[in-house]
């Protein structure tokens, strides 16, 4: 298990990413932006390795930390499930720079923190 540090709006595209990757239809469009609905996983009795890390991130994201980063604690298995996320998350469509600069810098921090390759 490692220890990986994220600011909130690197782990909101993270969810993201695994929602798009396992549920789209979690993700809703709103007028300044998108929410996810957790309804559909929370009315589940048992989770699949990708709803656990979904809950994974939306417990760190909704934790009431103050600072400006929160920490993740991943094993290899996670680790390599979220870089497949953004991988396919950065394929769906076009993304403005900053956005896949943040994707990148992701990337980089779990393939370096977990050993994986990119």
């Amino acid at each position: 298990m490692r220890s990986i540090t994220f600011t909130p709006d690197e782990l909101i595209l993270v969810m993201i990413g695994l929602v798009r990757a396992t549920h789209p239809s979690m993700l809703r469009q709103e007028a300044d932006g998108f929410s996810v609905d957790f309804e559909l996983l929370d009315r589940k009795e048992v989770l699949d390795d990708d709803e656990r890390l979904l809950f994974k991130v939306r417990a760190t994201l909704d934790s009431p930390v103050q600072e400006p980063s929160r920490t993740l604690h991943l094993d290899d298995d996670e680790s390599s499930r979220l870089l497949a996320a953004l991988f396919k998350l950065q394929r769906l469509q076009a993304w403005p720079p900053d956005v896949m600069e943040m994707c990148r810098a992701i990337r980089d921090r779990l393939t370096i923190q977990s050993g994986l390759s990119s």
